[in-house]
């Protein structure tokens, strides 16, 4: 029977054993806090209120000029990185190219 075990008597190899850590999304975590702090200082600050942009002047409650800087900055946030990130490729075409 050559090499070979006797049927129950296997040899037994052991099973890896892979110990994966979770990692944390901090960003998630860091985004979530964000928006509940944002929307607690938008549920507090309901008056009404007097905004002057440029030649517009606007009553509005506290909440929706809040959400709207907030709106706005997220909106610059996204952007510049993207705008940012293309200009550098096309310096780096550019660059090759000539």
């Amino acid at each position: 029977m050559g090499g070979a075990h006797p049927r129950g008597r296997e040899r037994l190899r052991p099973i890896p054993v892979t110990t994966e850590k979770k990692t944390t999304n901090w960003r998630g975590w860091v985004v979530g806090i964000l928006i509940a702090l944002v929307v607690i200082v938008c549920l507090q600050n309901s008056q009404e209120v007097r905004v002057d942009v440029l030649f517009v002047n606007v009553n509005a409650p506290l909440i929706v000029i809040l959400l709207a800087a907030v709106a706005i900055g997220a909106l610059i946030g996204y952007v510049a990185p993207l705008v940012r990130r293309h200009r550098r490729n096309d310096e780096r075409g550019q660059g090759k190219a000539g």
